[in-house]
């Protein structure tokens, strides 16, 4: 059955004391959110259809398929190893891993690195390092690590990879054109990336000592952020115990002030495990993807995990905003929206969860950065003809263009009592500026995306125009 865009939909988010937000979204919002709507002339488009520059506050993109900003700063940093097993289907922008990363889906499948098939569209430059590995990465049989899928307009290709230790191919690693040279050792293979977790530690610190200026409070499985001094700072500061936040599952955000970021300090080292279910902020319920806000709300949301020893975010949810947690090891089946910093292990293994790249406004650090470290990388070959045979660790050539198959992860309908709307099943596919879409990170038996349903919410006139086209083609 198809289901009509939520964007057709009046939603319902219940606060504490039964308070409820309405709303209703519009066709516009809703392509705007989806990536429909291109960026106009704001920026000057590189090879692969996208800005060579960071976005504006303003322009932060919703959930969509196309390339359309530049970001060379870490998306998502393990500290210790990375593990993808499940039904894991993708991580955006740049994954840096101090120890070693091992890829085995179950029972198989594509796990997309770099550039996804439902996306932020915020991405390293083509060619650039997508994957970095300290030591050794393992890719189990029946598992293909795709790496900058798509980025096949030149002069340079794909997402290079760079591995510390060995590089042991049971499956398939395809590069798109870019490089990926082994036993670099682990400060060849980091580089530059070698002590982010200094500077994340660095970080937290600092943020961790900020005042706060609102206040948290916890009822039943709702935790409500509401700012009390709006005018004061371009950081809105609020600190909560991790007893508090430990199963929480709704997160409010209030009179938050236009443009300013939003930082969470979690504070005692306990174990805090979050399975995501509605987050509003300032009256719009922001984790579907129909919200026109989804972007800006995770580009400003931080939670600074300063002393928690492990993070788990289950269910299969979105978690909004970014996660900085130098001292955890991170358990997730929910899918992340925001900047991913783990000083220990990360383990990811839902079905089709997703980490979406969305830079942090509130710190140079986090933010995003459209130039490179200056590291450099071995220049990646002209990519092989489709269907020329290669090696594990050799550039891999661009695949054909394919039917989009990427949906964004499917959200389990709320139980009663819980918060109305739950995140899109399906999203309509935006115009492809970037070569072929990165394939879904399922198994090959995800839902197609249906571009039908898009269809509902534009207007009748262009409904007609298409019809037009379509009899003058009999």
């Amino acid at each position: 059955m198809i289901r009509l865009p939520e964007a057709l939909l009046t939603f319902r988010l219940v606060g504490i004391k039964g308070r409820t937000i309405t709303g209703t979204s519009t066709a516009i919002a809703m392509a705007a959110t989806l990536g429909l709507c291109g960026a106009g002339n704001t920026f000057a488009a590189t090879a692969n259809g996208r800005s060579a520059a960071c976005p504006t506050a303003g322009s932060i993109p919703g959930i969509g398929h196309s390339p359309l900003f530049t970001d060379n700063n870490v998306a998502l940093f393990a500290g210790g190893d990375y593990t993808v097993d499940g039904g894991a289907a993708e991580a955006e922008g740049l994954l840096v891993v101090k120890g070693q990363a091992t890829f085995a889906k179950n029972p198989g499948g594509i796990y997309n690195v770099g550039r996804v098939g439902a996306g932020s569209g915020i991405l390293p430059t083509a060619g650039d390092v997508m994957l970095a590995v300290g030591g050794d990465v393992a890719i189990a049989k029946g598992t293909t690590v795709d790496v900058g899928s798509g980025l096949t307009a030149g002069p340079r290709y794909g997402g290079s990879v760079q591995v510390g230790g060995n590089l042991d191919v049971k499956g398939e690693l395809r590069t798109n054109g870019g490089a990926s040279p082994a036993r670099m050792g682990a400060a060849g293979a980091l580089g530059a990336y070698n002590g982010f977790d200094a500077t994340m530690a660095r970080e937290s610190a600092s943020l961790g000592a900020l005042r706060p200026t609102g206040t948290s409070v916890r009822a039943g499985g709702t935790v409500t952020f509401t700012s009390t001094a709006p005018s004061v700072g371009s950081i809105q500061v609020f600190e909560i115990t991790a007893a508090d936040l430990d199963k929480a599952s709704t997160f409010l955000f209030q009179k938050i002030p236009a443009g300013a970021s939003v930082l969470v300090n979690v504070t005692g080292n306990r174990a805090v495990s979050i399975s995501p279910m509605s987050v509003g902020f300032n009256d719009d319920r922001v984790d579907v993807y129909t919200s026109k806000n989804f972007g800006e709300a995770a580009s400003r949301i931080l939670y600074n995990f300063r002393e928690t020893p492990a993070l788990t975010l289950g269910g299969g949810g979105n978690f909004m905003g970014s996660i900085l947690a130098p001292k955890a090891n991170a358990d997730l089946t929910a899918s992340t929206n925001g900047r991913l910093y783990a000083g220990g292990n990360v383990k990811t293994h839902g079905s089709g969860n997703e980490s979406h790249n969305y830079p942090w406004s509130g710190s140079p650090a986090f933010a995003c950065k459209p130039e490179g470290p200056g590291q450099p990388v071995p220049p990646p070959t002209e990519p092989a003809k489709p269907g020329q045979p290669t090696q594990p660790g050799q550039p891999t050539p661009p695949r054909p263009s394919a039917p989009a198959g990427s949906v964004p992860p499917g959200q389990p309908s709320a139980p009663a009592g819980s918060p109305g709307a739950t995140p899109s099943e399906s999203a309509p596919p935006a115009p492809d500026n970037g070569g072929s879409l990165a394939q879904t990170g399922g198994s090959g038996n995800a839902t197609t995306i249906v571009a039908g349903a898009a269809a509902v919410a534009l207007a009748g006139g262009a409904a007609l125009f298409v019809i037009a086209r379509r009899r003058r083609r009999v």
